[in-house]
């Protein structure tokens, strides 16, 4: 069974960050697991807090019917209004539940993002360093990747970031027109 060439290439490409997270489970093996810091994947490096822990346990033992079902696209309708109270005290502006969109981590809420925004050849600004998988991300909803690196201390430096702008033609869009993004830095 063959794949398409592109995934194919990105597959070859990638592979070499898997890898390393290989490696690095073999070092904490050999030398300790405090010994090793692995970021290869952008796993957390501690454990969750009790009071999650506590959490998930009290969900657990309630058993609701449903509730280890599917859930809708944008997740649990009660979650997010929760969500969007609490960044609605945190920051003084108004959230609703409509605007909070839940994913499994954040490669899935990239996609989400990218996969809404994108058209064919749009450009997408890549700070580096930055994850290897970003640019497949960009590549698989049609985008063109645009690097720009960052200051000595891995700060986005806004100068290189508005150089890297180049003025995209006008869309024309049944939705709504977006902006010049070059406006987005004056």
């Amino acid at each position: 069974m063959s794949i398409a060439k592109t995934i194919a290439e990105q597959m070859e490409h990638a592979s070499w960050i898997r890898q390393m997270f290989e490696i690095g489970a073999r070092l904490k093996q050999e030398r300790r697991e405090e010994n090793v810091f692995d970021f290869t994947l952008g796993n957390p490096d501690g454990e969750p807090p009790e009071k999650v822990i506590s959490a998930l346990r009290r969900v657990a033992d309630r058993n609701l019917s449903r509730s280890h079902a599917y859930m809708p696209n944008a997740g649990f309708t009660a979650v997010r209004e929760v969500i969007a109270r609490q960044l609605s005290r945190q920051t003084g502006l108004a959230y609703s539940s409509d605007l909070i969109l839940m994913t499994a981590g954040a490669s899935g809420a990239i996609n989400v993002v990218l996969k809404s925004l994108l058209d064919p050849g749009d450009e997408v600004i890549l700070l580096a360093p930055f994850f290897p998988e970003y640019q497949f991300y960009i590549e698989n909803h049609g985008g063109r990747r645009v690097l720009v690196d960052t200051d000595e201390a891995f700060q986005p430096d806004l100068a290189r970031i508005a150089a890297a702008i180049t003025r995209a033609p006008k869309r024309s869009s049944s939705i709504r027109q977006q902006p010049d993004r070059r406006d987005l830095l004056d």
